[in-house]
């Protein structure tokens, strides 16, 4: 299959708009986006490990859509020398509708006093603690939860660490009231979110080169100056997950890169799936016309 050669910057803003209304943004919306913090990922004792091993369940893996902080400080925020960049109080604040935080490590403690001192970041917070220490007299108790709790009243859940299997539906209770009153900015994508944008976009175009992925993401992110540090850093981290790969053609998804795409495009309406489905199904001719027919895109 040849890549596509060239695609005008007028059509690049035609298909960006396009994937953005038709694909992502349905999911976004309807998805309850995660930020979720705690001990490694590595240390499989550990609850956070345990949480998102269950959210990542076929019960609740369509409802959610899981950020984790390590994949962003190392590649998609530190890697960058541009002032221009937002903030990760920003980014969380207008990209998420929950941060879910374990403190069960210094880092995770090191951040709940830096969300529960963010008064808009607090509204936001969900402390999952070791029910043990429900009552307990403690700095924590005392300073940064209750300050938690005053912001949100659903914000703290006290779960049996053993038993998060069972444990995990307080969880998603919590999640589902903050979902009604939390907001996320939808108008456009950030940077915690451009990798939901990406996969639809090679998953189109496949093979597809950096030069027109970078000019897709400088439409969709309203944002040309970091177009093309955001946009390398976030195929640096979806080559690190392995969902896509640098072929002498151009960038293809990888097995697990579709079926990310899919986990992330779906939503519960059988209806609205359909018409979604329709939708990426007359995306992808009119982009075979412009491939193999250089037909203009009727978009």
């Amino acid at each position: 299959m040849a890549m596509i050669e060239e695609i005008s910057r007028d059509d690049c803003i035609k298909l960006s708009k396009k994937i953005f209304d038709d694909i992502y943004r349905p999911a976004y919306t309807f998805k309850t986006t995660i930020f979720l913090c705690g001990a490694d990922r590595s240390q499989t004792d550990k609850m956070r490990f345990k949480i998102a091993k269950a959210l990542n369940s076929w019960k609740y893996r369509f409802q959610y859509d899981i950020v984790y902080p390590e994949d962003i400080f190392d590649e998609l925020l530190f890697s960058s020398k541009s002032k221009d960049l937002l903030s990760l109080e920003g980014l969380l604040a207008e990209s998420v509708d929950a941060i879910v935080l374990i403190p069960e490590s210094p880092g995770a403690f090191t951040e709940l006093g830096a969300f529960a001192n963010d008064e808009e970041l607090r509204k936001k917070l969900i402390c999952v603690i070791d029910k043990r220490y429900k009552k307990t007299k403690s700095f924590i108790n005392q300073g940064p939860l209750k300050l938690v709790k005053k912001a949100n009243k659903h914000g703290l859940v006290f779960v049996d660490p053993n038993d998060i299997e069972n444990e995990i539906e307080k969880l998603n209770s919590s999640l589902k009231k903050l979902k009604k009153v939390s907001s996320k900015r939808s108008d456009k994508i950030s940077l915690l979110q451009l990798d939901n944008f990406i996969l639809p976009s090679i998953f189109l175009l496949q093979p597809v080169s950096i030069k027109i992925l970078i000019n897709l993401v400088a439409s969709a992110t309203q944002d040309e100056v970091n177009a093309f540090q955001t946009t390398t850093t976030a195929l640096t981290i979806l080559t690190k997950k392995k969902q896509i790969e640098l072929t002498t053609i151009g960038y293809k998804l990888t097995g697990l890169g579709v079926e990310n795409f899919f986990v992330f495009s779906k939503t519960r309406s059988r209806i609205k799936r359909h018409d979604e489905t329709v939708e990426i199904d007359n995306l992808r001719l009119e982009i075979l016309n412009l491939k193999y027919r250089k037909k203009k895109l009727k978009l």
